[in-house]
């Protein structure tokens, strides 16, 4: 059976779920850390996830391991190879396909309902949703689509949610991937909570915490349905 590659951008950006997803059907993976480790061959793997980062791909000169990543991240899209990019993952692969990444006009952060676009509602990386997707939301950039791209979800805080580059690239400015650590690492380690307060305030903080009780069953549901139509995508579920 083929193997995942995870490829990870800093230590608060875990794969989560998405771990236990992929041992749930024991599919072997690999984790590279993108700012020390070398890039493999990625033709050895059957699909590809980018997580999300703090990261700002408009300032590459202070992460030059984004430029590498993005020459490797054209290769992969060349070869056809299943990429899943996410939050900033999708922003590589905007930019590495010749998408304009810059700030945002807000922060948008917490439990969101993305409706899908027509095109969105017929890929099958969204078979089995209703007609939007529950994702959570961490972010302060956004993008231009590239030339080519078909656009997938988008609301009316953020028109570019997810798209799909040639047949099998993905990126998704959305985080799918938190477990409960994950979020409580996110809302309660006390510089991102400061970091949160500061965006979105207290009154706003508070309703995220709130939203955690009520949406995150059919979040983590919906991320499920997602990420198994990528490993089917990549041949490695039928």
């Amino acid at each position: 059976m083929g193997r995942i590659l995870i490829l990870q951008h800093e230590w608060l950006n875990p794969y989560g779920y998405l771990g236990n997803l992929l041992d749930e059907h024991g599919i072997a993976h690999d984790i590279i850390n993108i700012e020390t480790d070398k890039l493999p061959d990625p033709t050895q793997y059957a699909g590809i996830v980018a997580l999300g980062g703090s990261q700002h791909i408009y300032a590459k000169r202070d992460y030059p391991y984004l430029l590498p990543e993005e020459a490797w991240l054209q290769q992969i899209v060349a070869e056809e190879i299943p990429y899943l990019g996410v939050c900033l993952g999708s922003q590589l692969l905007a930019d590495a396909m010749g998408g304009l990444v810059h700030p945002h006009t807000m922060t948008e952060i917490g439990f969101f309902d993305i409706p899908l676009t027509l095109q969105g509602q017929d890929d099958p990386l969204f078979a089995g949703l209703p007609q939007y997707q529950k994702v959570f939301h961490w972010h302060e950039d956004t993008f231009d689509l590239p030339a080519g791209a078909v656009l997938l979800a988008s609301n009316n805080n953020t028109q570019n949610q997810a798209f799909r580059y040639g047949k099998y690239a993905y990126g998704l400015q959305y985080h799918i991937e938190l477990d409960h650590d994950a979020l409580n690492t996110w809302l309660y380690h006390p510089s991102l909570k400061e970091s949160i307060i500061n965006a979105i305030g207290l009154p706003g903080y508070i309703v995220v915490e709130h939203q955690r009780e009520t949406d995150f069953p059919q979040y983590q549901y919906h991320t499920k349905l997602v990420f198994e139509n990528f490993l089917r995508i990549c041949k490695l579920l039928y």
